[in-house]
């Protein structure tokens, strides 16, 4: 039992080989032992490493080749900037039609309306947020992706803005018949009766020669002429200023659009009320700081004066002039 014990031993221990002695031409019986085992297996396994590092480096460096794995990287790097190439040529794009949009917005859309335009800084406002971007930093190195999604955020919010310009401008776009009728289009005064003395824009003073800019026009005829209101509008002032307007009417047209009739002899409005474009607000005269029985006539645009003869036509026949009256206001005084 112990001999058969000690055999067990010393083959769980060791492995037995065999090798030729050749002076007795006999096999005799080696034993390796489990440590000397495991060694080789480690030199063996050292072996191996460091040769595929030598392959590896014959291969890649000094044969220039790739490996399939290197390959494949490259080819899905590929496709993914030739995906982002694409997206950099639609992205452009997009920005071209929005900033045209927003041009024609400010430019055209919002002022016929008598809106405000949308000021640039509020357009291209940034996007807020403490480390927005901060998860894009491990996997964009070069910043060239952060670069995308905060162009495709500022286009987002660009475009935000400008579809709700567009949600205020439609229902105003919608009563462009209404503003047809309250933009101040007609001459508030007969045009065969009267004659322009004094254009808009720098003249010298009548009464003391002096340069200043005069923000309307100067009608001349005789005092208690009809005046008429250029369009549908709402009376917001009425008053008399000795030094200056004299007796003087300031009707809303809406839409940005006011304008001022002074130096009236007679006012038949009063502050708060409706008229329609043809009604006869007050009659010519000669008050306030006047040199002659004339209306000075003015036109403003978001509380800026604005040059009243590129509104009507002064050489509008006067049958036509007093049809227009009478189909669109009474032609009376109100």
């Amino acid at each position: 039992m112990r001999a058969n014990t000690v055999i067990k031993r010393m083959k769980n221990s060791t492995k037995i080989r065999y090798k030729l002695n050749r002076e007795t031409l006999t096999y005799e019986v080696v034993e390796v032992s489990r440590r000397e085992r495991r060694f080789r297996q480690v030199l063996l396994f050292v072996l191996s490493f460091v040769a595929f590092g030598g392959y590896y480096y014959l291969y890649s460096q000094v044969l220039g080749w790739k490996t399939p794995k290197q390959v494949l990287v490259e080819r899905r790097a590929a496709e993914w900037q030739s995906k982002l190439d694409e997206l950099t040529v639609s992205l452009e794009k997009n920005y071209q039609i929005l900033n045209e949009l927003e041009r024609r917005d400010n430019k055209i859309y919002r002022p016929v309306f008598g809106m405000d335009e949308i000021a640039e800084e509020v357009r291209n406002a940034g996007i807020g947020g403490v480390d927005r971007y901060g998860y894009l930093e491990v996997m964009d190195p070069n910043g060239r992706l952060l670069a995308y999604v905060e162009s495709f955020d500022i286009l987002s919010k660009k475009a935000y803005i400008q579809s709700h310009s567009y949600d205020d401008v439609f229902p105003l776009a919608q009563t462009a018949d209404q503003m047809s009728l309250c933009m101040p289009t007609i001459c508030p005064v007969s045009p065969d009766q009267v004659r322009l003395t004094s254009s808009y824009g720098y003249r010298k003073d009548p009464k003391d020669g002096k340069t200043r800019f005069h923000e309307g026009l100067d009608l001349a005829g005789k005092v208690g002429l009809p005046v008429y209101v250029s369009g549908n509008a709402t009376v917001v002032d009425v008053g008399f200023d000795f030094f200056g307007y004299g007796h003087f009417v300031l009707v809303d047209h809406g839409f940005g659009y006011k304008s001022r009739y002074a130096h009236l002899s007679k006012v038949y409005v009063s502050e708060g009320q409706s008229l329609k474009r043809g009604d006869q607000l007050g009659e010519m005269g000669n008050s306030g700081k006047s040199t002659g029985p004339h209306l000075h006539y003015e036109i403003m645009y978001k509380n800026r004066p604005v040059n009243p003869y590129k509104f009507f036509d002064f050489e509008l026949p006067a049958e036509d002039y007093h049809l227009i009256v009478r189909s669109l206001g009474s032609g009376d005084r109100v």
